[in-house]
């Protein structure tokens, strides 16, 4: 009994052994075990920007100790904070137990900020089994493109609105060839403008020109485009939305008496691009700026518009239309911005006698030409010359003798007077003093004057004298009747004689009356 248990025993356990024996010789083949992993990671380069390209670098390894091949399939950058792949590589080839492979994956973010990125590698090992690995990435990215700002404050329809292009370098390092360009939002022609260098953390304005269709509301385009330090050349595009107002031209005219001695004074430098010659020709205005005197205006041109008005031209007129060659055109500027004023100073003293002037200031405005006016209530002060004190002398022989004043009645200046005896049928002007230059009378004030004739004495009532004289410009001729004294009726020296001794006789009546006193006057 002992034996057969001790041979059933013996049995079983050689089975159990030649079973485990062919288990071991021949059972099924164990699972394969791929060991990946990710060594290290860089990113390049060292101070990655916004929008521009960076690159992830990354080493992958598979462990020595791995018993199967592997085909490594992608690798990808993500996003840990909102899960999204920025990048990827993939079809990187065979890596045997042992090998190490780096991989670069690009990429790009559009925000400056910190990132926390995650690197993940899969690949598929001979038996079709998916290994995976990742390693984490902190990456720190600044501000890349250059910042633009467009400044207006809107646009105005159907004219031609400035605005400004504000351009800055976010970087540590300086920016070459920017060049912005604008797109007008109604033609669609692009302006161009270009800032050579642009330094780290440095500005620099453009100015546009763009013009809006209609009111309401349109998009301005900018394009932007520049090279990096690492000479990249890169483009960025931006938007903006602008308001579009109706067109509104208002331009005011204000003229009042000049009050300091400060005020623009209008030169020639337009005369030959605006006109020439005389009369309808720009003119500078001359003299003095005199806050006192009346002649002096300050005439200021304002625009109240929303739209730039240029070419501005000034001229004067009478207050029924008529054109003042005295005051001339005036070119007031070259153009004015809405909200801007420009004055300049006239002088009227030459302007002939009116009951006001009228200056139109014409200017050019959205393609057209247009006009405002202002009426100036100036009275003109006048001279008026005439003669007085007169005193007339004729000798026998019919010389004749004029002596007087010249006297200006009148507020205003004359000038280049000439007092003269008018040739007539029995008055004739004679040596010495046929005529007389009186010059400048001011108002309220005379000069003396004398002048010489000979009259026919039997004939002649009176002698014609003439005023020549000047007055703003304008040449006045008048004629004054002098009448000759009346003629005696003996002989004037026969009258002297008479006259003579009468008072010869008074005389000696009275020396004898005064005898006769003193002695009575003793014999009392």
């Amino acid at each position: 009994m002992i034996s057969r248990a001790r041979l059933t025993a013996a049995v079983a356990l050689f089975v159990v052994g030649s079973l485990a024996a062919a288990a071991v010789a021949v059972g099924p083949v164990a699972a394969a075990d791929a060991r990946l992993a990710l060594t290290d990671a860089t990113v390049t380069p060292a101070t990655p920007t916004a929008g521009a390209p960076m690159t992830a670098e990354t080493t992958i390894r598979l462990s020595a100790g791995s018993d199967t091949p592997l085909t490594v399939e992608e690798v990808a950058v993500r996003d840990e904070e909102t899960g999204e792949v920025l990048g990827t590589a993939t079809d990187l080839g065979r890596l045997s137990p042992g090998e190490t492979l780096t991989v670069p994956v690009a990429f790009t973010v559009a925000e400056p900020r910190s990132y926390d990125l995650r690197i993940v590698a899969v690949g598929t090992d001979s038996d079709g089994e998916r290994t995976r690995a990742a390693r984490p990435l902190t990456v720190g990215v600044e501000r890349g493109r250059p910042q633009v700002e467009l400044r207006t404050t809107g646009l105005v329809a159907g004219a031609e609105t400035p605005i400004r292009a504000v351009v800055s370098n976010p970087t540590t390092a300086p920016l070459r060839g920017v060049e912005l360009r604008v797109t007008n939002p109604e033609t669609g022609e692009r302006t161009r403008r270009t800032v050579p260098t642009l330094a780290a953390g440095g500005s620099a304005t453009r100015n546009f020109s763009v013009r809006a269709a209609s009111p309401g509301e349109t998009s301005i385009e900018l394009t932007t485009t520049y090279t990096t330090a690492a000479g990249v050349e890169r483009t960025a595009t931006a938007t903006r939305t602008v308001p579009v107002a109706p067109l509104s031209t208002d331009v005011g005219v204000r003229v009042q008496r000049a009050q300091t001695d400060d005020a623009a004074q209008v030169t020639g430098g337009l005369s030959g691009l605006l006109g020439g010659g005389d009369g309808g020709a720009l003119r500078p205005q001359s003299g003095e700026s005199d806050g006192e005197s009346e002649s002096l205006v300050d005439v200021t041109v304002t625009n109240f518009g929303n739209t730039p008005v240029e070419r501005i031209v000034l001229a004067g007129e009478t207050t029924e239309g008529e054109t003042l060659p005295s005051v001339g055109r005036i070119a007031v500027g070259d153009a004015l911005a809405p909200g801007e004023s420009a004055t300049v100073t006239v002088d009227l003293s030459t302007v002939p006698a009116a009951d006001g002037v009228r200056f139109v200031a014409g200017y050019d405005a959205s393609d057209q030409r247009a006009e405002s006016a202002a009426v100036y209530d100036y009275r003109v002060a006048r001279g008026d010359a005439t003669v007085t004190g007169l005193d007339v002398s004729v000798t026998e022989d019919g010389q004749v003798t004029v002596d007087g004043n010249l006297a200006n009645t009148g507020d205003g200046e004359v000038t280049s007077a000439v007092v003269a005896v008018s040739p007539t049928e029995h008055v004739r002007p004679a040596y010495p003093q046929r005529d007389y230059f009186v010059g400048t009378v001011a108002g309220s004030e005379f000069a003396p004057f004398e002048l010489t004739a000979r009259a026919d004495t039997a004939n002649a009532t009176a002698v014609t004298v003439r005023l020549d004289y000047a007055v703003g410009g304008d040449r006045v001729t008048d004629t004054v009747q002098v009448p000759l004294p009346p003629a005696d009726d003996g002989d004037g020296r026969d009258w002297r004689t008479l006259g003579i001794g009468l008072a010869v006789v008074v005389a000696l009546v009275v020396a004898v009356a005064l005898a006769l006193f003193v002695r009575r006057s003793r014999g009392r």
